[in-house]
């Protein structure tokens, strides 16, 4: 299982949050960078993925960030090869 750690305050906005995510979970180049496109890759990869800087995600995200982090757990309970973690 790969194990992938995505870097909270590297998530400004939604762009540069769906750059993160692209980056640190080494998603295809035809990435959506929307949440629906984050579910269709998610949802069949076998992975831990950890959330470091999880503060600086939802301060600058907001409303958006706390949809993010429903998609990632709610990948965790569709799918049993991946994994998600908040650091604390």
């Amino acid at each position: 299982m790969n194990t992938y750690v995505i870097d909270g305050e590297r998530m400004p906005d939604r762009a540069a949050a769906h750059a993160e995510l692209a980056r640190a979970l080494h998603l295809p180049p035809h990435y959506g960078a929307n949440l629906d496109a984050l579910w269709d890759e998610i949802s069949c990869m076998r992975a831990e993925v950890t959330l470091a800087h999880p503060a600086a995600m939802l301060n600058a995200l907001g409303a958006y960030g706390c949809k993010l982090l429903q998609t990632m757990f709610e990948a965790t309970g569709k799918n049993d090869g991946f994994r998600f973690h908040i650091a604390e």
